[in-house]
């Protein structure tokens, strides 16, 4: 969520969000791996991870609630 590499920002932790490709998985693994970001390394494989966060917003995006226009609380 936190780029520190932007242009004049460097540094500097940047909220972004990951949905600039779409709202699928494939769409915001491909929008992180665009930006080689990782949250972490595995530490037998070496493999760059991402961390899921607050998937609660994806899904509400794909229901029933969001179709009608109205929120679940």
């Amino acid at each position: 969520y936190f780029d520190k590499k932007l242009p004049g920002k460097e540094g500097v932790p940047y909220l972004k969000f990951p949905w600039k490709n779409g709202m699928s998985v494939e769409a915001m693994e491909q929008y992180y791996d665009n930006l080689e970001f990782k949250d972490w390394t595995h530490k037998l494989s070496r493999a760059p991870m991402l961390k899921a966060q607050h998937p609660g917003y994806e899904t509400y995006l794909t229901g029933v609630h969001a179709d009608r226009g109205v929120s679940c609380a």
